[in-house]
């Protein structure tokens, strides 16, 4: 008999285990987790720590996201790069790029200019149209799209995204930068501590006379010197100037620089580099200033 009763009562507990759920109140609730208990199939300790994990910790310094690597995973380019390169970006043949710069003033409606924060000191850029594309003038950003020509002959970037950049490093450019950019050459006066080109070093501010014949291809450089008369002491490169993809260059005239023999102009420079008894060679940093 006594038996007998305890197989009843084992059957009934296994039978209450299948069919009634358990209920939990009070600290057992809380000690399985609480709202989070048996969520999902996780166990809610572990659940309750990842959460936590994922709070901002206001202790933590902010993470800073690195400009350089998303211009590397959206393939940009800078935005005068594209102007050397255009054949491979052209609409007309549904070809496709990404530029990148900073976002400039208005140009001719519809467009503004995408200043190129590579190179030039704000002298090169680009006319993009952004259309329904939101961005204000400051704005670093890379833009999706590719080369058409409107109705002027005039080349432009027609926008098909958007991505915000993070802001460029401040310059420790010594000049100025120009209100827009542009290839029309502004008058002005020599700046503090400029030296002629002969006697100039690394990084000044220099003066120069074109003397010889303005340069057959893009990249060939300037002939210049003290003063007209004078042999060529240095050939110079402007912002910008450098031969294009498979020599194909699809330059307008209004993104070429045009300098006078005899004219005297001065830039910021970079580096000159010898080349035995040849003319040395010299990269300008600023656009060239017509001196007055």
């Amino acid at each position: 008999m006594v038996k007998a009763l305890l197989l009843v009562a084992v059957v009934a507990c296994q039978g209450e285990g299948r069919d009634t759920p358990r209920v939990e109140t009070g600290s057992a609730a809380h000690d399985a987790g609480g709202g989070h208990a048996g969520f999902g199939g996780h166990d809610a300790a572990a659940l309750d720590a990842a959460i936590e994990e994922r709070q901002p910790k206001p202790d933590e310094p902010e993470q800073v996201v690195d400009p350089n690597k998303t211009i590397l995973q959206l393939g940009a380019i800078p935005a005068w790069q594209a102007v050397v390169d255009r054949t491979r970006y052209l609409a007309r043949r549904s070809q496709h790029g990404v530029v990148y710069g900073t976002i400039g003033p208005a140009e001719t409606p519809p467009y503004v200019w995408l200043v190129d924060d590579t190179e030039g000191n704000g002298a090169l850029g680009i006319r993009v149209a952004l259309g329904m594309k939101g961005a204000k003038e400051g704005d670093r950003v890379a833009l999706g799209g590719a080369w058409q020509l409107d109705d002027a002959r005039h080349w432009f970037w027609q926008v098909d995204a958007l991505s915000q950049l993070p802001p460029v490093a401040k310059s420790e450019a010594k000049d100025p930068r120009p209100a827009a950019p542009g290839h029309a050459i502004a008058n002005g006066e020599l700046p503090s501590g400029a030296r002629t080109i002969g006697v100039a070093k690394d990084g000044d501010a220099v003066y120069f006379t074109v003397v010889g014949a303005p340069p057959a291809i893009d990249g060939d450089g300037w002939q210049v010197a003290d003063e007209l008369g004078n042999p060529t002491f240095a050939v110079m490169t402007l912002p910008g100037e450098r031969a294009s993809y498979g020599g194909q260059d699809m330059r307008a005239a209004d993104e070429r620089w045009s300098l006078r023999r005899g004219q005297t102009y001065w830039v910021r420079i970079g580096h000159f580099h010898k080349h035995g008894d040849k003319p040395q060679t010299v990269i300008a940093r600023t656009a060239p200033v017509r001196v007055k």
